[in-house]
């Protein structure tokens, strides 16, 4: 594989990567508002996106690495989100 084919997969791992992140980042502001989300394909997602990361040549998937970090942080807010809604929702005796 070419320099610039690397480069490229790099990149096109990179932008799928941000779009999850402000995906992640999106669903937790809307959760925190009350909203209910439908995350079906989010598992599927990230698992494709590591799986491309894993599939790059080291150096060009360590360029990764904080985007990856900035995910994982990202995951955790929108699941302690979801656990305060769904205990806000279960203490109102509404669930």
């Amino acid at each position: 594989m070419r320099v610039e084919q690397m480069m490229n997969g790099a990149n096109e791992v990179g932008r799928k990567l941000k779009a999850i992140v402000d995906y992640v980042r999106d669903c937790q502001a809307r959760v925190s508002k009350g909203e209910i989300m439908d995350l079906q394909g989010l598992d599927n997602n990230v698992i494709e996106v590591c799986d491309a990361i894993a599939g790059l040549p080291e150096k060009e998937g360590q360029r990764l690495e904080s985007q990856m970090n900035q995910l994982i942080g990202s995951l955790e807010v929108l699941v302690r989100t979801m656990r305060e809604q769904q205990d806000s929702f279960v203490d109102t005796g509404a669930g």
